[in-house]
This record gives structure tokens, sequence and C-alpha cells, in this order.
């Protein structure tokens, strides 16, 4: 008689094929991007400010459990005021000091991991427009307007995207794939994003297509070089 395959099995079927699929081309120098990921995520153990749940319905009992994303958020803007006037090195330690940061402050962590590694290595942060996400990508040159290319299957073989905001650590040419999974995991689990718009504080499901499409929608720019965000929108 068929076997009907159970949705466990599939979800562990899937789980095994994401981690083969950010695993399949490792970078120049795999374990210092995994662990600049973990350094990152390590020092903003409060989490993000922008990613929490039961706000669009109710709690369900799958619905893993997360730090209050208002309590977060006001500690990041608390911060973020703060380190106005800071040099990089003391911005860093503020970061970890209140142990919070949205994509930003994680990516700036991961830039300054890799600034401590011994050797030359080639990276940068990466800022999407208009949307303002950002994550850092290793061994990708831009063009000389501080542009990379639209489509990430354009980005070298050896190209390694660390964007630790979503926990993804992969070959560039594969980071949409994961981020629609991860998106659409969240979504499942009762996940729920905070909108960087207009209107101030929206949640949204992770799946919508706001967020889903971000990484096809937008420019990626070298952060350094990014035009100025439109009045309606802040960084994520």
């Amino acid at each position: 008689m068929p076997i009907q395959r159970s949705t466990s099995l599939q979800n562990l079927a899937q789980s095994r094929y994401v981690h083969e699929l950010a695993s399949r081309a490792a970078p120049k120098q795999p374990s210092i991007a995994q662990t600049a990921l973990r350094f990152a995520n390590v020092h903003t153990s409060l989490g993000s400010g922008n990613i929490g749940v039961g706000h669009l319905s109710a709690i369900k009992p799958w619905t893993p459990s997360l730090p209050d994303a208002d309590e977060v958020n006001d500690i990041i803007h608390a911060s973020r005021q703060k380190r106005k006037k800071y040099n990089f090195e003391e911005y860093i330690s503020e970061v970890k000091k209140v142990k919070a940061g949205n994509c930003g402050e994680k990516s700036n962590l991961v830039c300054y991991f890799l600034s401590q590694q011994p050797g030359p290595l080639i990276y940068y942060r990466v800022s999407l427009w208009p949307n303002g996400h950002c994550f850092v990508v290793m061994d990708q040159e831009p063009n000389v307007e501080g542009v990379f290319p639209d489509n990430f299957n354009d980005w070298n073989d050896q190209a390694v995207i660390i964007d630790p905001w979503t926990g993804i650590c992969a070959p560039a040419r594969h980071y949409p794939e994961l981020w629609h999974m991860k998106v659409d995991t969240m979504a499942a689990v009762g996940i729920e994003l905070r909108a960087p718009s207009h209107e101030e504080g929206q949640w949204l499901k992770a799946d919508v297509p706001y967020w889903k499409n971000m990484l096809e929608k937008n420019k990626k720019y070298v952060s350094a070089k990014r035009p100025p965000l439109p009045s309606w929108c802040r960084l994520v």
C-alpha cells in the first residue's frame, strides 16, 4: 500500500535540503563567515525590535517564544540616540552592552568581527534601497558607483552573504531562495515583522510580498554610497 509522507518528515527533508543548499559552495573562509554570524547574534541576544509574535492573531501553541519586540525596540532606539556621537569602536561597544539590534546593528557586528581577523578579507556592508534592510557580503566587489548586481545569480561564485538578522550564511546565488524559505517558515509559526514604512509600527505577516520579494525589488548598494532613504522609510 502507498505510504504517505508525514508533515514532520517533509519538514525534516526540507530542513536538510536548506542546510545542503547553504553549504554547497563554501566561501574561501567558511569558518570565518559562520563565526561572524554567530558573533553578531551572541552579542544581540535580546533580539530585534522588528521581529515579534502575537500582534496579528492569538499566539498558537507552536508559536516560538521571543523577547518582547516593543521593549527591545525601545532599547535599540535609545541606544541609537547615544551612538550618534560615537566612533565605530565605541558604537560596537554600546551595541554589545545593550545586547539588542536590528539588521543594522547585527551587520555592523559582523563587519567589526571581520575587521579583527588576520589577513586581507574583502567584505562590504550592503544596503537594500529603498527598503533599508542590510547584510554583509564577502568576496564580491561593487561597481565604481558602489552598486552590486541586481540579480544574485550574477554575483561571483565565491561571494558569501552573511545576514545575521535572518540567520543566513550562504553563497550569494542561493540567498533569495533561502530568504523565501526563511520568511515562509517564520510566517508558518506565527512570527510577524514590523514594516519599516510610512505606517510606523505596522506589523505584517512574515511572508507578505513586501518581505518575501524584498531582495528582488530593491537595489543593492554599499551602505556608505546608498542614496538617502525616502521620507516614508526607516531602517529595518
